[in-house]
Parts: structure tokens; sequence; C-alpha cells
């Protein structure tokens, strides 16, 4: 039986909003694992693109910034981000953008996508953004018959007194092949199995104790790594 080969493209820029949604503002506090969302996807990818035999997944991260390091930063910070890409198989791709400044979605992406897909690489991509400078990506791998499976974050917050909003862009959602409501998703999955739903760094489970004849929630942490 042939491999099927799922190309998995990360918008660094996306998924840092989200990490900050889910660290300081989400009931769970913690931060989105590498390793664990890696694991999640593949196999959600299998089943969407209904591949049950040899599947495989190569996962590349395009970060929003350029590579610190040109600019001689080395700080603790950066080395343990990029090991821990490294430690769940990922390859980290900075951007290319000459403004030091300039902090949006990496559009190197959208290149190697394309090219992936063209030189027959993969057989489905999967895309985590919300970001509408990717809605052209699905309509661009089409004549390779490579499908687009969309990861997408709706959600919003309170900072500062103002609420904050956070939504998939509505075109790319709906040039996708197929899409995820990954808030949904995310929620479902740590209610009903909290401790083995690896894609947080540290889970948090509510346990309902009666004081007094009032509810109190108690947290208690546990290492999902």
């Amino acid at each position: 039986m042939e491999e099927y080969r799922i190309g998995f493209f990360i918008d660094g820029f996306t998924l840092k909003r989200v990490n900050e949604y889910y660290r300081y503002y989400h009931p769970y506090k913690s931060r989105i694992d590498f390793k664990g969302l890696k694991s999640w996807v593949r196999a959600e990818a299998a089943q969407v693109f209904r591949q049950w035999g040899n599947v495989s997944m190569e996962a590349h991260y395009y970060h929003p910034y350029k590579d610190p390091k040109t600019r001689g930063w080395h700080t603790p910070g950066i080395l343990r981000f990029e090991q821990q890409i490294a430690e769940a198989g990922m390859q980290i791709h900075y951007s290319e953008n000459y403004l030091e400044s300039q902090f949006n979605p990496n559009m190197s992406l959208m290149d190697d996508a394309v090219m992936f897909a063209s030189y027959h690489k993969v057989d489905a991509i999967v895309l985590l953004s919300t970001q509408g400078q990717y809605s052209t990506l699905p309509h661009r791998v089409a004549p390779y018959k490579v499908p687009v499976l969309l990861l997408g974050w709706n959600f919003s917050y309170k900072k500062n007194n103002m609420v904050v909003t956070w939504k998939t862009d509505p075109t790319l959602k709906d040039r996708a092949s197929y899409y995820v409501p990954m808030e949904e998703i995310v929620d479902e999955m740590t209610e009903r199995d909290p401790l083995r739903f690896g894609i947080f760094q540290k889970e948090r489970y509510l346990v309902k104790s009666y004081l007094r004849g009032k509810v109190a929630d108690k947290v208690t942490m546990w290492d999902a790594s």
C-alpha cells in the first residue's frame, strides 16, 4: 500500500495568538504542546482524509519574525522554543521580512505549500491559520488534487477592560476543503479526558468539593508531557 503523505503547515502568527489566549485568558492557563498538537493533527487528518494505512506527516512552523540569531540574540527563551520545535519533529522557517519590527504571517508558508503540491510531495495539506493572507492557498493547490484541511480558531476575551475578538477569515474558511473549529474541539477533548489529551503542556482538572454546604472549585495541576 502506498504511503499517504500529509504536509502540516503552521502559521506561527496565529499560533502565537492562540498560545497567548490559552496561557493568559482561558481557564486552562497553559501553553500549547507542539508534540501533542502534532500527534493529534496526524490522527485527525488521517480520519478526515479516510486514510487508515501508512500515513506520514511532515510538519513546518512558519515564524512571524526574522531569525533573531542573525541579530545576535541567543536568549534562553529563543533556544527553548527552538528546542521544543525540534523535539516535536517540526522544521522552523523564520520570516524573510526586512523590517525587524514587522510581525505578520510568514508568506513563505504559501510558496512552500504550493511547491510541495506541485512537485507531488504531499497528498493533502493541513493548514493551521486564521489569516486571510492564505485564502488563495486552497485554489492554488487544487490543480494538483491536493485537499486542504483548515484548523481555525474563534474566541474572545477581556483585556484591559476591552473585549478582544479573534476569528478565522471567512474566505479562507469557505475555500478550504475541510474546516475544524479548534476552540470547540479543544474544549470538548479536554473536558472529556483532561489528563490524556496532550495538546497542553499542563492540564487543569476541576474537582468540585463541598465545604460547609457551598461548592468550591479546586484546581490540581498535572504534567501532561
